[in-house]
Parts: C-alpha cells; structure tokens; sequence
C-alpha cells in the first residue's frame, strides 16, 4: 500500500526556491501564494494560519463590512507609490515619491491605528517647517491614498478614514503680476539673443515653459501647435497669432527635422535664470518667467475676451484656474468704478449756499384703486415723521369694507 502524502498546505518550490502555502479563501476558491520570508517550514505554517485566520473572520463579516487592516502605513504607502506610478507623468510622480517619504516618517505602525488628531498633528507640525501650499498637497496625497484604502483596495470601511474630518490650510498664493506692453518690449531688447525668441513666444502664446522646451517641428500645423500631451496629461491645441508665427520662422533651419526640438540645447534652468537676470537689469520686481503666462492670458481678458476662449488656449479645465491668471488690471478696475460719476453726481452746478442734494426726491406713492386727490394727499405727507406707517384707507379692501356700512 502506497504512503499516504501528508497534506498540510506547505510545500517547497523548488524553482522558486521558496515556501508556499495553500488554503481556500473566502469565497471557497484555492488560493496558492507563496509565504514572504519564510526560511522554514515553522514560519511557512504560521503564515499559512494567520491567513486562515483572515478567512474565518471574513466569513463572519456582514454584507457591506470588510476586515481591519493589519497591514503598516509603510506598506500601504508602497502600494500607493505603485499604483501612481502609471498614472502619473515622470515629474509628477518624482514629486509625489517625495511627499510619501514625508508622510511615512510621520506616521507609524498599522494603517487602522490612525486617528483624525494624528493626521491634525501631522499638519500642525508640518506648518512650522514647510509652506501652506506644500502642506495642502501632503495632505491631498494623504486623504488620496485612504480614500483608495476604504474604497478601491477594501482595507478599511468607508467610514474609518481619518483625513474626513481635517480641514486643509487656506492658501492665498494666485499672483497678480504680468507685465505691462512697455515692460515686455524692454525685456525683449535686453534679453540675449539665444533667449529672445522663447520669451516672445511665451508671451505670445501662453504655453508653459516645459510645453515649449519640449515642444517639437513636427507639432506645429500652420497657425497652430498640436502638443499630444501636456500637464494635464491630454492633448492641447494652441493658436499662434501673426507675432507668433513670425517669430518661428526667424528660428526655422532650412530643413528642419520632424523629431528635432525648437530649442533643442536650452535647459529649464537657464531660460528662468536669464529672465530674472534680465529683470534684474531693468528693475523689474517681483516677476518671475511664469508670470509670462499670466501676461498672456491677462492681455486678452482686457480686450474683451471670454474666458472660456482663455482657458482652452490655456490648457485649463476648471474656469476657476483662468480666473485666477485672466486678471483685470487696476486701471481698468480704476476707470470703471469712476465712469459712476455721472450718474452720481449731478450735471449742472448748485447755486451758492444752497446744499447739494445727494438722494433724489422720494417719488410718489401709486396704486390702482388710489384716486388723484388721495395720491396727492400721500404724497404730502410722504416726509412726515409717521410716514413709514401704512394707511389704512390705502387699502381698497378696507375703504370697501366703510362704503358697505
């Protein structure tokens, strides 16, 4: 008679050279995975039980609950990296790995142990040392990332997340600054050469400065720029004006390559670098390249323009971010609040000694069943210091009411 095999749920893969274990889950289907840092076949059987143990507790569960976490922020945090990392474009996500390594050396120890003081702590203590837009996008990765813990990954119920109940520090950063046409021609003339051209071309058409420096030959289609991809991470479509155009065909080599860049030797860096040289020069304060954006799109809106058309060269999808750069200058403000004058004050001169009247004469009191002696009456009496009480012969129903007895 054969030996019988001893079925435990562990067993060594020798291709993978580790312990796996097996068990059913709790929708009755085998689940084989293998055990994490098992180096025995002790250590491959206590995972295989606490697994098991998850199983039995999720059986109990009802409708609707999942089963706490016992997972570490640390860990969860890593998942969170994962899952960003192909939704995200490279800088985005550079910049989103640098806010998980601050959030994991706040917080410690299992996702579930996390309260709402904490993460109220944890933005108390990072106000002291750090900006209020950097603490506002910590915590946007923050509540993200439980948001995708109670929701999408089933880790925690919807209602344990501690980031609801936290309000995010108001941040009132959106600048004002743009140059005026006087500035952006001074700027022009002191501006080097190899520079000149992509100042112009920032002013003319509102892009961004990585649109520019990235953008290609083969993206330009006439009177128009075809980016296939931007911040947003979707196509963008951007109008060049007759200054535009110019421009390019003063940089335009003689057979251009379609995968060559416009300014294929010209780091970020350094055209921010040059701009704030340049504005140093002319003492220009408190510019910086960005605002050449601003310039943009704050020039069109003082010509009328809507600001639906100001987004969609803009690349905006919220309104809310047009208005932000689409300001009104303060002459305009200035001359619109001063065109009042005309209706405020009066046209001709008063005689001397006489006061000037600021409010208008009250108008008289009408009503369709007021004959002309009683509306004259009224308006008699319309400055009288009991005026404001209403009259009761005013009211047809009661003058209906004394004529029937």
């Amino acid at each position: 008679m054969p030996k019988k095999r001893k079925r435990d749920g562990l067993y060594w893969r020798k291709d993978r050279k580790a312990w796996w274990v097996s068990y059913i889950n709790a929708q009755g289907r085998r689940v084989r995975k293998p055990a994490p840092d098992a180096q025995s076949h002790d250590e491959a059987g206590t995972f295989r039980a606490d697994e098991r143990r998850q199983v039995r507790e999720q059986r109990k569960l009802k409708p609707g609950e999942v089963l706490a976490c016992r997972d570490s922020f640390a860990d969860v945090a890593d998942k969170y990296l994962a899952y960003q990392k192909p939704r995200l474009q490279a800088k985005s996500y550079q910049r989103e790995s640098g806010i998980v390594a601050d959030l994991k050396k706040f917080f410690f120890g299992q996702l579930a142990e996390i309260t709402s003081s904490q993460v109220s702590d944890f933005v108390t203590a990072r106000l002291g040392k750090v900006s209020k837009g950097s603490v506002r996008k910590e915590l946007v990765a923050l509540k993200h990332l439980f948001r995708l813990a109670c929701g999408e990954w089933k880790l925690l119920p919807r209602g344990a997340n501690p980031c609801l109940d936290v309000t995010a520090p108001k941040v009132h950063d959106e600048r004002t600054q743009h140059l005026s046409p006087d500035q952006f021609r001074r700027v022009l003339a002191a501006s080097p050469e190899p520079m000149k051209p992509i100042f112009a071309l920032l002013t003319a058409t509102g892009m961004r400065r990585s649109e520019l420096l990235g953008c290609k030959w083969k993206y330009i289609d006439g009177t128009r720029i075809l980016l296939p991809t931007s911040k947003n991470d979707e196509p963008k479509e951007i109008h060049l004006n007759g200054f535009a155009q110019r421009v390019l065909a003063s940089i335009t080599p003689e057979e251009p390559k379609p995968d060559d860049l416009l300014f294929p030797d010209v780091t970020p860096e350094a055209v921010s670098m040059a701009f704030h040289r340049v504005c140093e020069i002319l003492s220009i304060s408190d510019i910086r390249l960005h605002d050449l954006r601003h310039t943009f799109a704050t020039w069109l809106r003082q010509r009328g323009t809507e600001l639906d058309v100001i987004a969609s060269q803009l690349g905006h999808r919220d309104l809310r971010m047009t208005k932000r750069y689409a300001r009104i200058a303060a002459e305009q403000v200035r001359s619109a609040v001063a065109g009042l004058d005309a209706l405020l004050l009066p046209a001709e001169a008063e005689p001397e000694g006489q006061q000037r009247q600021i409010l208008p004469e009250p108008p008289a009191l009408s009503h369709p069943f007021v004959t002309a002696g009683e509306q004259a009456d009224v308006a008699n009496s319309v400055t009288a210091l009991e005026s404001w009480r209403p009259r009761r012969d005013l009211n047809p129903c009661y003058r209906r009411e004394r004529a029937m007895s």
